[in-house]
């Protein structure tokens, strides 16, 4: 009986040793498994969708028609800033690991040249500045090559 007593409490200890080692040592996978087909076509259907959106967005809110009227000019100036903030974070948001790489690149760039144009344009920078005359060409150059894989 006081062997068992010794060598009960010892098993239980070794075991349990063991299960704790194990799960230390044990890392799950942090790779996350490849989409199929079908959910590769999905993720680029909705970023490509999202990319419309925003594109649309943007369009309607950059060449609306201000007339002499300062204060219209003013609320249009801030929808367009609106449009271009709003559809930047909608891009980014519509990603998912399954979007191709090459076509999440190029919404990621678009986005953070949209984020760039309103955050500037917020601090008064003028449409004919420099940087946003580069900015808007970045932007339009990466918006053609995101409308080619969006075919």
């Amino acid at each position: 009986m006081l062997r068992l007593a010794i060598v009960a409490p010892t098993l239980i200890a070794v075991v349990a040793l063991g299960i704790a080692i194990w799960a230390l040592t044990d890392r799950p996978s942090t790779t996350p498994p490849t989409p199929t087909a079908q959910e590769i076509a999905e993720a680029k259907g909705r970023a490509c969708d999202a990319y419309g959106l925003a594109r649309t967005a943007v369009a309607l809110q950059t060449r609306a028609d201000t007339g002499s009227d300062p204060i219209a000019a003013q609320a249009i100036a801030a929808n367009a800033r609106l449009a271009m903030a709003v559809g930047s974070q909608h891009l980014v948001d519509s990603l998912s690991p399954a979007v191709p790489s090459e076509l999440a690149g190029l919404l990621r760039s678009v986005a953070a040249d949209l984020q760039g144009l309103a955050i500037n344009a917020l601090a008064g920078t003028t449409d004919g500045d420099t940087g946003q005359v580069a900015r808007l060409k970045d932007l339009e150059a990466t918006s053609a090559r995101v409308v080619e894989l969006c075919k």
